[in-house]
């Protein structure tokens, strides 16, 4: 009898073994069936799993992969609470990092509802925290690209701001279709109606689609073509604009399918509308229509603010619960505290008189190591502004060697055929060989000052002297220069630092003269084999075709310099609207 027991307990264990293993398999199909995008598939595996069979990581790890699944089919509803009640488990189990994942998935799901009156910032919150404690540059970018995101309609300059920071994070993780979608998110800001800066917008999304069609991303290159017909759109080009949303219609996508059909129906029914082809918008307003009964997002928009108003109201009962027990806690402690406390003050008072007396000896020590650290500071200062001081004798020194041993004998020279000349009439030749002297000291000065400029910047860098220039340009209350590198790890050749470095100042003195602006932000990005340079201000703006072409070195010989090196050169401007210029050189 004994032994016919110990049977069925040994195949109940690998039954039970069997069956967890099974479920588990399932999970792990599911999984990969989502990340390819596989919707019938993954219906069908979700269908097939016992869910109370599992085990208590596996269904955290069930309704994650289900919130997963519900985002991809556009329900948003179902989607938002199964994330829930994933981040409720995993809080349980103490998994931080799929915490953290799960704030970043909820904060995108719900940037991307239309009206959305659910506050995420908490979620942004939880995840940038955790992602300043591991210190992982990846998660870091996630963080700064969904900031980006919320700061779209509200603040797209910041926005901006938080894109770089993103882009900046992930340079060196060679994860460039993630660097591609952050450069997608840029192109949209500047296209938002806010900025509209549409050549700028243009410019990051050739960079992304460049990286999409490398990879064959069939959903992020339709994306693609419904951000340049939204451009072409404002920028009244409709045949251009039509032609990109019908481009978009062509690709065939599986990840948010009705969500992306819906959009472009809208747009070309839109700007059919506006082209006079009354005939065509009617027909993309019923395709558009169908979309709009199957995502029904009125609906799952309310569902989903019930479910965060339960979830909240679960939590707050959660923390009610909590602080009654603390509360009760905290009773005793007072108690033992109390007891505690005049002990404590018993023997307080036996070993004040001692403290006190080593407070003082050791208040006496800090004082003596306090004054010999500021002699030591103050010594420290006198030694570099000595130091600070010969270094710029000698170079006045220089200086004053060069001016003497070129221009005195030259000046001299000028002089004494100055007073020949006023003593003399009609003397043509001694009047051309002044002229001539006179350009020779001209060129001598000019030598001395771009010798004295390039041998800053060879020292210094590119990056230091355009920092050092922003400073000295900035006037408080007036004009403010900002500087914001990106990727710019390693020197690049002397003559190209030089350049742009002069080029730069030029559009910086620009901006001075003639822009009327409060705040340029200068942008220097280094990429692969590339280097790019973005002078942006807030100023009054100006036609682009009525740029004067005598004006100093002026826009157009900048343009021809940056060609003659291969590079391409764009001003993005519009009067009231300030000033973009964009320079693109090859390394």
């Amino acid at each position: 009898m004994n032994s016919l027991k110990k049977k069925l307990l040994f195949i109940a264990a690998i039954f039970i073994v069997a069956f967890s293993f099974g479920q588990n398999s399932y999970l792990e199909a599911l999984k990969r069936s989502i990340n390819h995008v596989a919707i019938d598939s993954s219906k069908n595996i979700i269908n097939h799993i016992k869910s109370t069979q599992l085990s208590y990581n596996e269904k955290a790890n069930f309704e994650y992969l289900k919130a997963n699944y519900f985002k991809l089919i556009n329900e948003d509803d179902l989607a938002y609470k199964n994330y829930l009640a994933a981040k409720k488990r995993y809080i349980i189990l103490d998994s931080i990092s799929k915490v953290a994942q799960i704030n970043i998935e909820m904060v995108s799901l719900l940037l991307a509802i239309e009206n959305n009156k659910i506050d995420y910032n908490i979620y942004i919150k939880e995840f940038l925290d955790y992602a300043k404690t591991v210190h992982d540059p990846k998660i870091l970018s996630e963080g700064y690209m969904q900031l980006g995101k919320s700061f779209y309609n509200s603040n797209p300059k910041l926005s901006i701001d938080y894109f770089f920071k993103a882009l900046k994070e992930n340079e060196n993780q060679n994860e460039e279709v993630y660097s591609a979608r952050i450069m997608q998110n840029i192109g949209a800001t500047y296209a938002s109606d806010q900025l509209m800066k549409l050549d700028s917008a243009l410019f990051f999304y050739d960079k992304a689609m460049k990286i999409y069609e490398k990879n064959s991303l069939n959903e992020y290159i339709s994306y693609i073509y419904i951000n340049r017909g939204v451009v072409y759109k404002k920028q009244q080009k409709q045949e251009k604009a039509i032609s990109s949303f019908l481009k978009a219609d062509s690709i065939s996508v599986k990840e948010f399918k009705n969500k992306n059909k819906e959009i472009i129906y809208g747009f070309l029914a839109n700007t059919y509308k506006e082209n006079g082809n009354y005939k065509k918008a009617i027909e993309y307003l019923e395709k558009q229509k169908v979309y709009q009964d199957i995502l029904d997002e009125k609906e799952q928009n309310k569902a989903i603010i019930d479910i965060d108003i339960k979830y909240k109201t679960v939590e707050k009962e959660k923390e009610n619960k909590n602080l009654k027990a603390i509360n009760f806690k905290n009773k005793i402690t007072i108690s033992i505290s109390l007891l505690l406390l005049f002990l404590s003050v018993l023997i307080g008072f036996l070993s004040f008189k001692n403290l006190k007396n080593k407070k003082k000896i050791i208040e006496q020590q800090k004082t003596i190591e306090v004054n010999h650290l500021v002699n030591q500071l103050k010594e420290n200062q006198l030694n570099e502004i000595d130091k600070m001081l010969a270094i710029q004798d000698k170079e006045r020194q220089k200086i004053a060697d060069e001016l003497h041993d070129n221009l005195g004998s030259l000046l001299t020279i000028l002089k004494i055929n100055f007073e020949t000349l006023n003593e003399q009439e009609n003397n043509e030749l001694l009047y051309d060989k002044t002229n001539q002297i006179i350009d020779e000291a001209y060129n001598e000065v000019r030598n001395i000052a771009h010798l004295k400029n390039s041998g800053v910047i060879g020292k210094e860098g590119l990056l230091l002297a355009v920092k050092k220039m922003a400073e000295k340009m900035s006037v408080p209350n007036k004009i403010i220069f900002n500087v914001i590198p990106s990727g710019l790890n390693n020197r690049i050749e002397n003559t190209v630092e030089v350049l742009l470095f002069r080029i730069i100042q030029e559009l910086a003195t620009n901006c001075i003269k003639h822009a009327n602006a409060s705040e340029v932000n200068i942008y220097l990005n280094q990429y692969d084999n590339e280097i790019n340079v973005m002078v942006e201000d807030n100023g009054k703006g100006f036609e682009s075709n009525k740029i004067d072409k005598n004006d100093g070195i002026g826009l157009k010989n900048i343009e021809r310099k940056v060609e003659q090196l291969l590079g391409t050169f764009t001003v993005d401007t519009k009067k009231g609207r300030g000033t973009t210029i964009i320079i693109d050189l090859p390394l």
